[in-house]
C-alpha cells in the first residue's frame, strides 16, 4: 500500500440529449463521476460507462480524450492499494442507463434496498475501501453534495478542476 492523493472527478456533457435531460432531473451539471488517485508521477481516474467494464486509466489521456472534468473534489490523503480497487471492480461492473432509469423514477420509492450499478456507486464503494467516511450514492449529484457539504465544514480540503 501506498499513500496516495484521493480526489473525485464530476463530469458534465451537454452535448448529449440524455444528459441534458439527467440533468434537468437532478437539477445539477454533473452525470459521471470517478475516483481519481494521484501518487508522485501516477495519475490515474476510473473509467466507467455501460459499454465497458470499469478499469483505471492514464487520468490526462482520458481528460483529454474522452471528457474534462467540471469539478474536481480533493479528498485527502489514504494508503490504497491499486491492485485491491482493481481487484474490487473486476466483477465486470458496468452501469446500465435502463436500471438507472427505474431506480430515479420507481425503484428508490418502492425498493429502497436496490441498488442499480453506476459510476457514483463505484466511486463511493472505493472511497470507502479507501477510508473515507461515505454514504453509498447512485447519483453522482448526490456524491458531489456530500462530498462538497464535507468541505464547507473543513472536513477534506477541496479544488476546482
Amino acid at each position: 500500500m501506498i499513500p496516495c492523493l484521493i480526489s473525485v472527478c464530476f463530469y458534465s456533457r451537454d452535448e448529449y440529449e440524455k444528459e441534458r435531460i439527467v440533468q434537468w432531473c437532478t437539477n445539477s451539471d454533473v452525470v459521471h463521476c470517478g475516483i481519481l488517485i494521484e501518487h508522485e508521477n501516477l495519475s490515474i481516474v476510473l473509467a466507467s460507462d455501460k459499454s465497458h467494464k470499469a478499469k483505471f486509466i492514464d487520468s490526462s489521456s482520458f481528460h483529454s480524450r474522452v471528457m474534462s472534468p467540471k469539478y474536481i473534489l480533493e479528498v485527502g490523503t489514504a494508503d490504497v492499494s491499486i491492485t485491491q480497487l482493481e481487484n474490487f471492480m473486476g466483477k465486470d461492473y458496468m452501469g446500465d442507463a435502463r436500471s438507472i432509469t427505474f431506480w430515479w423514477f420507481i425503484g428508490r420509492f418502492l425498493f429502497p434496498s436496490y441498488q442499480p450499478k453506476s459510476c457514483a456507486l463505484l466511486t463511493s464503494q472505493m472511497l470507502r475501501l479507501c477510508g473515507f467516511d461515505v454514504k453509498e450514492h447512485i447519483s453522482p449529484h448526490t456524491l458531489l453534495k456530500e462530498l462538497q457539504d464535507a468541505t464547507n465544514t473543513n472536513r477534506w480540503s477541496s479544488r476546482s478542476g
